[in-house]
């Protein structure tokens, strides 16, 4: 009777617990289950996914850290374990526990959970329902900030000003929010604004390593606007809180850096604990040096600090920048973006565009090449055919010399080492000899040991095999020199004859000099502006190919880059003026009357479409003249119309009806060039390639 009374109790119990009852008791057993089961579960796997997340955390400390460090894509992977039981638990409360108070908290771990899976979308959504379960104030406040940061960190800064109006509006602001609004302040590029906001709270956070890296963002921060005083404040701040040696040592090295003490970052280097970060500490070095104009000194610090380093990938990019930027040596800048490009692993944040830096600056200076070539042509040129040969003669021996001390390094007895190479051996080939990595190189060593090292011949082990191959070597060098040198009279008078035919010294040669010279002036500064990005190349280039050539086939599209690299006010205006007076057709004139005006208002395009009729009627009707002078002014009135392409293309077939077809086919390129996704460029295209060729 008992038992039956205790299973009855049981029962009752259970079901007077269910998860969609609202009565006293069936609300607290869900509650105690939730919180004290699956939510202490989840949370204790989040903190410990948080302090592993730091842990691997790999700081760029050569740029400007983010004030929210972002997750590797690599950590969603390594723990996707870790995360799925993280999800997994926190949707037990879902699950089981309907009617408990913490559905809002197991929602937010799910949401961080899909952060650190870097799940955006997911993670955006989840934490936007919390908002309408009725959340507790702590829980709605740290989804809605979380929102607010994660729509930042995809610089969706629309979606986020609409997260922080929410915020302030109810009252939910804090500590985290102030770090958001910091963040949001360094996304775009508001330093000041940032750095008064971290002031604010910097000494609130609680966390000491979060702390000491907030510290020295700040010292960054003050250190790009030139605030050196209050860097070096923030930067002893960072390192008092010595919660991360590297975070620390990297702060005392910025700190004496702003000092430009030398001896002191000298006697860093001299520290045991300091053998890792050697290179960033010569780097440091370097730039002080570089401050102080003495680019030699510069140069040997970097050396030193490429030597030994794990991230050599990073210093060549901080370097090639540095050449690049500041010191403006273009081939040293080329250089080192090359090896950066090789050296990144293609994780690293700045690896794509260490690719394309690469290929920019090796074009940069293969066409700068192409224009020194020119130049030093053209003024070797201007010399005496006496003061050449002389020239010549004298190069000629300085190259000999070097020759010959490389046939004497050359003639001396080497050392002939046979490599090997072979694949890796199967844990099944072990046995065998030469399969066994250990046992083949034992048997080298004692092979070396006993016969010394001999060439893989036949009768290797006879006793004056070494010398007899070091002689005949010998002798066969010796008659070799004695042949050039017999033959090297002849061949030094023909090479002056070749190399004093490649300089222009008729007016023939020199207006082909000219020629590459003029192109290669162009294509360099519309490399620098449309590829580059570089304004202030683009226009030191298109200046000189105005200047040296000021009736240049490129004159029209250099005066038009010249426009929208002008960074000044004046020199805008000025060379509008110049393109508008000398090509007053000119397909560069109504592009720019086309970013002046914007787009057209629907009126506009039914009356540019109107006469554009008009003008293919005339051009029906054989009035090819009338028919273009009409084009050209649809294209005056109605900059940047949706007919634009038909209007151009247009103009193209009236200059082959006028028979002109050097225009003909110029207007075609220029209408390739310009409308690369209209339905008429394949037929361009065509008429293109039908022009007969000269």
């Amino acid at each position: 009777m008992i038992r039956i009374l205790s299973v009855v109790l049981v029962l009752l119990v259970t079901w007077s617990c269910s998860q969609h009852s609202t009565k006293p008791a069936a609300v607290t057993f869900h509650n105690i289950n939730a919180k004290y089961n699956a939510i202490w579960q989840a949370d204790r796997l989040l903190i410990s996914l948080h302090n592993q997340l730091v842990l691997e955390r790999v700081e760029n400390f050569a740029n400007e850290l983010p004030i929210f460090a972002p997750v590797d894509s690599a950590f969603g992977i390594s723990h996707k374990l870790e995360i799925g039981n993280l999800i997994r638990k926190a949707s037990l409360v879902i699950d089981r526990h309907q009617n408990s108070a913490y559905l809002d908290d197991a929602y937010l771990l799910i949401a961080e959970g899909r952060l650190l899976q870097k799940d955006y979308k997911n993670a955006v959504e989840t934490l936007k329902y919390i908002n309408t379960l009725t959340p507790d104030t702590k829980t709605q406040t740290r989804a809605l900030t979380l929102l607010y940061q994660t729509y930042l960190i995809q610089n969706d800064f629309e979606s986020a000003e609409q997260a922080e109006a929410f915020l302030i509006e109810n009252e939910l602001t804090g500590t985290d929010y102030a770090l958001a609004k910091a963040f949001e302040h360094q996304q775009k590029g508001e330093i000041t604004a940032s750095i008064n906001a971290l002031n604010q709270m910097a000494g609130k956070i609680k966390n000491r390593g979060e702390r000491s890296r907030i510290y020295f963002i700040l010292g960054q921060l003050n250190e790009r606007i030139n605030q050196g005083s209050q860097a070096k404040e923030a930067y002893q701040n960072s390192m008092r809180q010595k919660s991360n040696y590297e975070l620390t040592l990297r702060a005392n090295i910025a700190f004496k850096s702003l000092d430009q003490s030398i001896p002191a970052l000298e006697k860093m280097l001299a520290d045991p604990k300091n053998e890792d970060q050697k290179s960033e500490i010569y780097v440091a070095i370097g730039k002080i040096y570089l401050e102080q104009k003495d680019l030699d000194q510069a140069k040997i610090a970097w050396e030193k600090a490429t030597k030994n380093n794990p991230n050599k990938g990073e210093l060549y990019y901080q370097l090639a920048n540095l050449f690049a930027n500041q010191i403006k040596d273009y081939p040293k800048a080329s250089a080192y973006f090359d090896s950066a490009a090789i050296s990144l692993s293609n994780t690293h944040p700045s690896y794509v565009k260490a690719q394309k830096l690469k290929k920019d600056w090796n074009k940069y200076v293969e066409l700068a090449s192409k224009i020194q070539h020119e130049d030093s042509l053209q003024k070797l040129a201007k010399m005496p055919l006496s003061d050449l040969q002389t020239l010549y003669k004298q190069t000629q021996a300085k190259k000999n010399q070097r020759s010959d001390s490389l046939q004497k390094i050359q003639a001396q007895p080497q050392k002939m080492v046979v490599t090997f190479t072979r694949r890796p051996a199967s844990s099944d080939q072990q046995s065998f000899y030469f399969y066994n990595e250990q046992a083949r190189i034992k048997g080298e060593q004692e092979f070396s040991m006993k016969w010394g090292i001999r060439n893989l011949e036949d009768f290797w082990n006879r006793k004056n095999k070494q010398n007899t191959t070091i002689s005949t070597n010998t002798n066969q060098t010796i008659e070799l020199t004695e042949k050039s040198n017999i033959s090297s009279a002849s061949l030094q008078m023909d090479s002056m004859d070749i190399w004093l035919n490649n300089i222009p010294t008729t007016e023939a040669k020199l207006l082909a000099s000219n020629k590459i010279k003029e192109q290669a002036l162009f294509e360099l500064g519309k490399y620098c502006k449309t590829q580059m990005g570089e304004n202030a190349l683009a226009r030191q280039q298109l200046k000189r190919l105005l200047n040296e050539f000021p009736y240049s086939s490129f004159e029209a599209e250099a005066l038009y880059l010249l426009y929208l690299s002008a960074e000044n006010r004046q020199e805008k205006p000025n060379t509008r003026n110049v393109l508008f007076d000398r090509f007053p057709d000119s397909i560069y004139k109504l592009t720019i009357l086309q970013l002046e005006t914007g787009t057209l208002s629907d009126t506009k395009e039914v009356q540019a479409e109107k006469a554009y009729e008009s003008a293919y009627l005339l051009f029906k009707s054989n009035e090819f003249d009338a028919a273009l002078r009409a084009c050209q002014q649809l294209r005056i009135n109605y900059p940047g119309s949706k007919s634009e392409d038909k209007i151009v293309f247009l103009s193209a077939l009236c200059q082959a009806g006028l028979k002109n077809t050097v225009e003909y086919e110029k207007t075609l390129k220029q209408f390739v060039q310009l409308f690369p996704l209209s339905p008429l460029k394949a037929e361009a295209e065509g008429r293109i390639n039908a022009i007969p060729k000269k």
